[in-house]
């Protein structure tokens, strides 16, 4: 019996550890970050935005720009990382076969290779930080 217990109370401390232990992780600065259901960032987004039909993050990367962008269609759930955003005054943009993906803080702006407007989603939430 006194093995039987001390089994249960090893085996309770060791669940509590590994929950405080993974909670502190992600509670650092090197959190993950993103939507239920994604997309996420590997760290902390630098915007955060959701349209009735869209999530977009941008995420810091390692490369030329230092951003990605990471989107999901509501829609669809068909989801999208492009690695290459750049930013100038009106927000992100990053082009993929042609499209081109504006995040501006009003709205996502998707342009076609012809430069026509495939769609503009205004913003019902959008973080900048």
């Amino acid at each position: 019996m006194r093995h039987r217990v001390r089994t249960i109370i090893t085996a309770a401390l060791t669940a509590a550890t590994l929950a405080t232990g993974s909670a502190t992780l992600a509670a650092g600065p090197a959190a993950a970050e993103g939507f239920p259901g994604g997309p996420w960032c590997h760290g902390p987004a630098k915007v955060k935005a959701e349209s009735d039909w869209s999530r977009v993050l941008i995420c810091p990367v390692q490369g030329p720009t230092g951003w990605a962008y990471k989107g999901k269609a509501l829609t669809t759930g068909n989801e999208i990382a492009l690695w290459g955003a750049t930013q100038n005054r009106y927000g992100f943009h990053v082009s993929n076969n042609g499209y081109t993906y504006h995040v501006h803080p009003d709205r996502l702006w998707i342009t076609g290779p012809d430069g026509a407007t495939v769609s503009s989603e205004p913003w019902r939430s959008y973080e900048y930080r």
